[in-house]
């Protein structure tokens, strides 16, 4: 599978599950958001191999732009946990 494929796959999983409802399955939304996070530096990895540091880089954009909201939840989280200590 090209590594293409796998990052569009990636973005359409990443948009059919911010269209989840913020009501009761909040759990449901945030833990699928995390399994995305984990899997995209595999994907980030292989496509950077397979087509070169540009396309890394566009493909690096769209997943932050896509999970911003996620990556400022684990920041902020992260950053709590370390004033904590």
């Amino acid at each position: 599978m090209s590594s293409f494929i796998a990052a569009c796959l990636w973005a359409i999983s990443a948009n059919v599950i911010a269209m989840i409802p913020w009501g009761q399955p909040y759990r449901l939304h945030w833990n699928l958001a995390r399994l995305l996070v984990l899997a995209l530096p595999i994907m980030l990895y292989f496509v950077g191999l397979q087509h070169g540091l540009l396309w890394l880089l566009a493909a690096l954009t769209v997943a932050v732009f896509q999970l911003r909201l996620m990556l400022r939840h684990m920041f902020n989280e992260a950053r709590a946990k370390w004033r904590a200590r």
